[in-house]
């Protein structure tokens, strides 16, 4: 079976109405392309046991009318700094969003940040921890140490975020590079601040692509604006399917 390339989105712009358009207008427009949303409305889901505002029920109500869309829940690990009781709350608290009704704004996956890249004693047990409860709950586990990581974490994940940097033309596909072949496939790799031209930016897309690469996003920006080159970049990927 061939797995075809996804896009991983971190969405971490403020949804008043209409600000989500540019988003929803590519997943209209290219039905082939999966997109794996990060939703992050306060560094995490906000309150504990709460539902989020009426401006994020709304528009994640209609991502989730696409069929080529997943939404993952954003929660900060801190490194391990954070309580695992306090990490499997925020996941406990997405996880409930699929009780708001009408609206259909459930989650259906957490994606992990700042996550530690090493596999010891240690943070084999916590990680391990919060991937099993977020797995109980039937939720899929994305992390992100944003630099190749211990293999070892492939076994407790649905995907890792092998590579999170800068662009930098003279490096960017030797970075892809450098992600072990036999873990591509569940590895994610995003380049933010992309300064090159439309016709780099598909030519990197078909790098990342061609070298086997499970998901990938590339910005002119950060993470709370919409990249200059977003619908090229869709169109890119769309390119490659």
């Amino acid at each position: 079976m061939v797995l075809l390339t996804s896009i991983l989105l971190p969405l971490y712009m403020y949804p008043k109405p209409g600000y989500w358009n540019w988003v929803t207008k590519a997943i209209t427009a290219y039905p082939s392309v999966n997109f794996n949303i990060i939703i992050n409305p306060q560094s995490g889901p906000g309150p504990i046991n709460t539902f989020p505002d009426s401006d994020y029920i709304t528009a994640i109500a209609a991502l989730n009318a696409f069929d080529n869309t997943n939404l993952l829940g954003y929660v900060d690990t801190s490194y391990m700094h954070r309580e695992t009781s306090d990490v499997v709350a925020d996941v406990v608290t997405y996880d409930n969003w699929a009780t708001h009704t009408p609206e259909k704004s459930q989650i259906t996956g957490i994606f992990f940040d700042d996550c530690v890249s090493n596999w010891n004693t240690t943070t084999s047990v916590w990680m391990s921890n919060i991937a099993t409860q977020t797995h109980a709950r039937n939720l899929s586990v994305t992390l992100n140490p944003g630099v190749v990581a211990d293999p070892a974490f492939f076994n407790i994940a649905d995907g890792v975020l092998m590579l999170e940097d800068h662009y930098n033309a003279s490096k960017a596909l030797a970075s892809v590079n450098a992600v072990p072949a036999n873990e591509r496939a569940k590895s994610s790799v995003i380049f933010h601040e992309f300064s090159g031209t439309a016709g780099e930016q598909e030519g990197l897309v078909k790098g990342i692509v061609g070298a086997g690469i499970g998901s990938l996003y590339v910005t002119t920006a950060g993470y709370a604006t919409e990249s200059a080159l977003w619908m090229q970049f869709v169109a890119a990927v769309d390119g490659c399917l």
